[in-house]
This record gives structure tokens, C-alpha cells and sequence, in this order.
């Protein structure tokens, strides 16, 4: 796989980190597997520097996915996940700490400068993302099923490339 070729869509990081796994079955697709795989996209999302340890970015990367499905499905979040993404947060040295009450939407306790390592710094994304006023969405594009920021309310493609392919769908359907 080529370095064009990762689904890297300038979303937040922790989106980009969810996006690493893709796909349902024996379709699924996982980009932190095998650990160069890993080290290239941890090198492209997150630039130069000391790549986080394999299994405590795919750890987050599974917590932060969980939280993020229950969140675009309106469900409540799992405290098993809240406790990874927490954990992971702690690393820095100022951090974010998501707080679930059933009275209001998740908010973050508090609002700090960030000088953590890299999984703080997603774990970090992750807390803002879930916080974030912007829904979270899966891709309506054909076979896509990545996740966005809905940062606008029409909004409901990941990438320019799932709507032209949904729009080619659409007329292929309607000239048959």
C-alpha cells in the first residue's frame, strides 16, 4: 500500500486513528497491522517523531472506534473505552479528561495545553472529537463506511471521491 493510498482525510486525529479500520468481515482492512503498515501512518498522521508502541496505539485506536460508533449511533459510551482514551490522555503533561454524565451530552473537565507523547495527543483528539458540538458520522458512500465530522449539515461523504461515487451510482441506476 502506498503512502496516497491511506485513508488520511484531514479530520481530526482521532477520526484519522478510527479510520485505521475499515470495513466489515473479511473485508475489514487494518492499517496498524503489519506493524510497518503502523509506522507508516502513525509517521504520516502524526509527523516525525517517537512512533507510539504498536499495541497501545491499537488499544486506543479499538477504544476510541467504540466510542465513536456509540456516539454516531447516539448510544451511551463505554467506561471500559472512556478508561483507555482517559489513561492514554494522563500521558501529558496538561490533559483533557472526558467526564460522562446521563443528565448532559459528555464535556471535557477541563481545557489544558498539550505537550504529551502521541498517544496523548490522540487520546487528547479523541476527548475533544466526543466533546466537539459536530455530530460524527459514517460515510454514505458506496462500500466506504469511514468516519467525519459532520461539520456541516449536508454534509454526508467522507471524501469528494464517496460523493462523485455515489452520484455515478445514482445515474447508473436511473439509465438502466
Amino acid at each position: 500500500m502506498r503512502d496516497e493510498d491511506l485513508p488520511l482525510l484531514g479530520e481530526p486525529l482521532a477520526i484519522e486513528l478510527v479510520n485505521t479500520w475499515y470495513g466489515d468481515g473479511d473485508d475489514a482492512v487494518d492499517l496498524l497491522h503489519p506493524p510497518a503498515l503502523a509506522l507508516r501512518w502513525a509517521t504520516l498522521a502524526l509527523g516525525p517523531g517517537e512512533p507510539p508502541q504498536l499495541h497501545a496505539l491499537r488499544s486506543l485506536r479499538d477504544a476510541a472506534r467504540a466510542l465513536v460508533l456509540a456516539r454516531a449511533a447516539g448510544q451511551p459510551l463505554d467506561p471500559a473505552a472512556v478508561a483507555v482514551v482517559n489513561a492514554a490522555a494522563a500521558q501529558a503533561s496538561a490533559h483533557l479528561e472526558l467526564v460522562v454524565d446521563p443528565a448532559r451530552p459528555a464535556a471535557p473537565a477541563s481545557r489544558a495545553h498539550l505537550r504529551g507523547g502521541p498517544l496523548a495527543r490522540l487520546a487528547t483528539s479523541c476527548v475533544e472529537v466526543l466533546c466537539g458540538p459536530d455530530p460524527l458520522r459514517r460515510c454514505e458512500g458506496p462500500g466506504c463506511g469511514l468516519f467525519f465530522v459532520q461539520d456541516h449539515g449536508r454534509r454526508r461523504f467522507c471524501h469528494d471521491g464517496c460523493s462523485h461515487r455515489a452520484r455515478q451510482q445514482r445515474y447508473a441506476r436511473r439509465t438502466r
